[in-house]
């Protein structure tokens, strides 16, 4: 059974730049459940684990996929909050807003780079630092909506691959 752990867990308090939660990702995801006033288990099914593993998400003993992050988006979760601690902010703010989109395109991206010849995920430091980088990669961007692909590329560049 694979464990490892990967950008999302932040047991470490690894966050994006500009960040202003030191939460972690758990702590976060069950603010998120308290807010909407869902159960563990009403809050599982909405995003399609047990109860059992809802609160695994929420003690930060792992971390979820991107298909659970959309389901929940799909019922008011704020995706840019539970990823990097931001909540969104109002438009013509000169704070960076992320997209939980662009959030979860990212997420995507560095689950599917960030792993070894045999299919492991690197360490979370390096996932950390890739998931950084391409966050501060929008800082530059006119469109926080990046598509997958051009989020590939991006990563490309920085890694000189």
């Amino acid at each position: 059974m694979k464990t490892g752990k990967n950008v999302l867990n932040s047991g470490h308090h690894i966050n994006p730049p500009g960040c202003v939660n030191s939460q972690s990702f758990g702590s976060r995801l069950r603010e998120e459940r308290d807010r909407l006033g869902l159960s563990q288990t009403q809050f599982a099914e909405v995003g399609g684990v047990a109860r059992t593993t809802q609160h695994i998400y929420e003690t930060d003993i792992r971390s979820p996929d991107v298909a659970y992050l959309e389901k929940l988006r799909g019922i008011g979760v704020d995706v840019s909050y539970l990823v990097s601690g931001s909540r969104q902010v109002a438009a013509g703010s000169d704070k960076l807003m992320v997209s939980g989109l662009a959030l979860l395109n990212i997420y995507r991206i560095v689950d599917e780079f960030c792993v070894d010849e045999d299919g492991e995920p690197l360490p979370l430091e390096i996932r950390a630092r890739f998931f950084q980088l391409l966050c501060a990669s929008l800082k530059d961007k006119s469109s926080q909506d990046q598509s997958l692909d051009s989020l590939r590329d991006e990563l490309r560049r920085l890694t000189g691959t």
